[in-house]
């Protein structure tokens, strides 16, 4: 396209040979059927001239050859070819189909023991091989190679039996026919006993019609095959995708490498499928009155976005004048059912229109997804361009491209989705990410998960701060300890003229007597169990975080079943910008988290709609998956390669102690301090007058001021006890001293 734009002439080499380009490029995706029709059609002609039914100028001297060089096993060959041919078929049906190339070596074992075997059996003849008997040649060669080793006929023919019977194991043969054999015999003694099948568990009454729910059972079952008329026949052209990749850029020492990680299966795109879609959509607007036409795509690892042009429609006006206007978006919206039910799809998502494109976006789900691992997109290029130690991998888009962010810029995260969508896998993805490319001392992370089953796994990870913390009673304490954590950082950068964490950091590692400060990330699995005990505590606490610990290096990623507004208020929406969702129940839900519809339509398993919020559209990609063997794997590395203290406890422990005591104190404490300063007396009688309280709980008052250090211990002999405290002092002063 770039030489005919500059003006070169048409018999350039990129025009003479742009048609066969094309071609090649249209007809790549059929080299495994065009594969095994011909080696099942050569097999089936071989075979037929092997026993003398036809024959040709170049059929029968290839019959020859094989019968002279394999003899009798020739037979075997061409049935090999058959079932090789059968093979590439369906492998062009099924491309993640397993080769299984220990039955292929097994397979050749007993072919060649069987050959050797049939040569010393007739006589090991080398007349009777080059007539094409026995084993032929090859045969022969094998027969006479071993019978010189070993040196007499019978160690060569036990050889070869062994050998036989290895193969025929290597096959798997044995266990099969052993079970078709035991299946046969129950058969035959059910069938002489009359025993009848149990019932099932459940049972439906049968209708008045058996052969008619029998028909709707099945049917749902065969592959309808839809034919489209010929005005609806698209030609779209599925891209070349090159397979180089960049080498990633090295990784530091201390990391761990990304081969703890799976890597993952690509899938070519399926042509003719995308084309048949393309024409069902154009039909099924058609019928409808909407002139549409499918001028692209973009497939994904779950969806394929069909990019649509609204066409023009004629209208006659007033004087017969015929008037041409534009096909309204809308119009294409409202049939979002009636494109689902004509392709057949369980859900389907209209973008009208698409940001930034001249065209609307229907996403069909492809009939097979492919899931997203994530070692491909940390290697990518798009994740190494951030150049940020909180780069974290998302997914993939609608077009299969890699999508990242960088936590320190959103700075915080709200995920929400209904129960088995993929947030619990998300949060793991996250934590993985992040611990893939910092070390403990760059980062650590705060674990809260109430559910108590998805997180536990991280436990013993260097990064994580203590343990997962799962009881609701300190989950509050512990969220008060970070603000507590904000409010010293603040001080620290306030000492140092620090603007930020990374302007501390970079001071702190010039200077000997300063430590750099790690960054924390705070994951909380489930928002609703906090907002239900305590929602005014939980929402201060978090929109206080949210609003200033970004200069601090804290960071909030939360996640939710349900995003509703009692638990998603208006504050703590305010103040997470960048938001996920997964499949939610209903549009109400979706416009909670989203501020706009389309959630709902969500497929599931790691489908999700990302709010970048430098954009503020929502981006629909494919999360990434990490399993449990992946999170293993790296969370013993850092073990074995980082020295942790034996008796390191969560920093939080000791503000939980001094909490459980403050809820003990009696809450008189207070009332009673500003009685002695007033008065400057200190009794339990005179406690007693002055809060008119039973003397029990007066002296238990006083036993609490003298181990806060408001007054002495007792003197006896009826004395009043010292005061410890200035009594001039202001009422701030002597709340700070208690």
């Amino acid at each position: 396209m770039s030489n005919s734009s500059q003006g070169e002439p048409s018999w350039a080499p990129d025009s003479r040979f742009s048609g066969l380009r094309t071609f090649l490029h249209r007809f790549r995706g059929y080299t495994w059927d065009v594969a095994g029709v011909l080696l099942i059609a050569v097999s089936l002609m071989t075979l037929l001239a092997s026993i003398h039914i036809t024959g040709g100028s170049l059929l029968s001297p290839w019959v020859e050859i094989l019968k002279r060089w394999f003899g009798w096993g020739s037979y075997v060959i061409v049935v090999s070819g058959g079932v090789i041919g059968f093979f590439f078929i369906r492998r062009r049906r099924d491309e993640d189909e397993k080769i299984y190339w220990g039955r292929i070596i097994s397979l050749e074992i007993t072919v060649f023991a069987f050959l050797a075997l049939l040569s010393i059996i007739a006589g090991h003849s080398l007349e009777r091989a080059e007539a094409g008997l026995d084993g032929g040649l090859v045969g022969w060669g094998l027969a006479d190679l071993v019978t010189i080793y070993l040196g007499n006929f019978w160690s060569g023919v036990i050889f070869f039996l062994i050998t036989l019977f290895a193969g025929i194991v290597g096959l798997g043969l044995i266990p099969r026919v052993y079970q078709w054999i035991s299946e046969l015999i129950e058969r035959d003694q059910e069938r002489d006993k009359g025993v009848l099948m149990p019932d099932p568990a459940v049972s439906v009454a049968p209708t008045q019609d058996v052969s008619i729910s029998v028909q709707e059972e099945e049917q749902p079952t065969k592959k309808r095959r839809v034919r489209l008329p010929a005005e609806y026949r698209k030609d779209l052209l599925v891209p070349l995708q090159s397979d180089q990749t960049k080498a990633p850029p090295p990784r530091g020492e201390h990391l761990p490498s990304y081969e703890l990680l799976v890597s993952e299966k690509t899938r070519r795109p399926d042509e003719r499928n995308i084309n048949l879609t393309a024409g069902l959509i154009e039909k099924t607007l058609d019928e409808f009155g909407i002139p549409a036409k499918v001028v692209g795509f973009k497939q994904g690892p779950t969806i394929t976005q069909f990019a649509i042009e609204p066409g023009y429609v004629e209208k006659t006006g007033q004087n017969d004048e015929i008037s041409r206007q534009k096909v309204r978006v809308s119009q294409i919206s409202a049939l979002a059912r009636d494109l689902a039910l004509a392709l057949s799809a369980e859900r389907l998502r209209i973008q009208a229109p698409v940001p930034g494109r001249s065209y609307v976006g229907i996403e069909v789900p492809n009939s097979r997804s492919v899931v997203v691992r994530l070692r491909p997109v940390m290697e990518s290029d798009a994740f190494y361009k951030i150049k940020s130690p909180l780069a974290i991998a998302l997914g993939r888009d609608v077009s299969g491209h890699p999508v990242v962010a960088d936590l320190s810029r959103m700075p915080h995260l709200l995920i929400a989705g209904t129960t088995g969508s993929g947030k619990s896998v998300c949060i793991a993805a996250l934590t993985t990410c992040l611990v893939m490319n910092n070390t403990p001392d760059e980062l650590r992370i705060v674990m809260i998960d109430p559910k108590k089953v998805e997180l536990v796994r991280f436990n013993g990870m260097p990064h994580l701060f203590g343990k997962v913390e799962t009881d609701l009673e300190r989950i509050t304490g512990v969220l008060h300890w970070v603000t507590f954590e904000m409010d010293r950082r603040y001080r620290l950068l306030e000492e140092l003229r620090a603007r930020n964490i990374d302007s501390y950091n970079r001071k702190a590692r010039r200077r000997k007597d300063i430590e750099p400060i790690p960054r924390i990330v705070v994951m909380i699995d489930e928002l609703a169990d906090l907002m239900m005990i305590a929602a005014e505590q939980t929402e201060h606490t978090l929109v206080r975080l949210a609003q200033m610990a970004r200069a601090t290096g804290i960071h909030l990623v939360l996640a939710t079943q349900r995003p509703s507004t009692d638990v998603v208020t208006g504050l703590i929406k305010a103040n997470f910008p960048a938001r996920m969702s997964f499949a939610v129940a209903s549009s109400v839900d979706s416009r909670v988290i989203l501020d706009t519809p389309g959630a709902e339509t969500l497929l599931g398993k790691g489908d999700l709609l990302f709010i970048d919020p430098e954009s503020g559209i929502p981006l629909r990609a494919q999360g990434v998956m990490v399993s449990d063997q992946e999170v293993e794997r790296v969370i013993t590395f850092w073990q074995s390669n980082w020295e942790m203290e034996s008796d390191e406890s969560a920093p939080w422990e000791s503000y939980l102690k001094e909490m459980d005591r403050s809820a003990k104190r009696d809450e008189l404490v207070e009332r009673a301090i500003d009685i002695i300063r007033t008065t400057g007396k200190a009794s339990a009688s005179m406690l007693q007058r002055r809060l008119r309280i039973g003397y029990p709980r007066a002296a238990r008052l006083m036993d609490e001021l003298e181990v806060i250090g408001v007054v002495g211990p007792p003197m006896g002999g009826g004395k009043e006890r010292e005061i410890l405290i200035n009594v001039e002092e202001d009422d701030v002063e002597s709340e700070d001293d208690a």
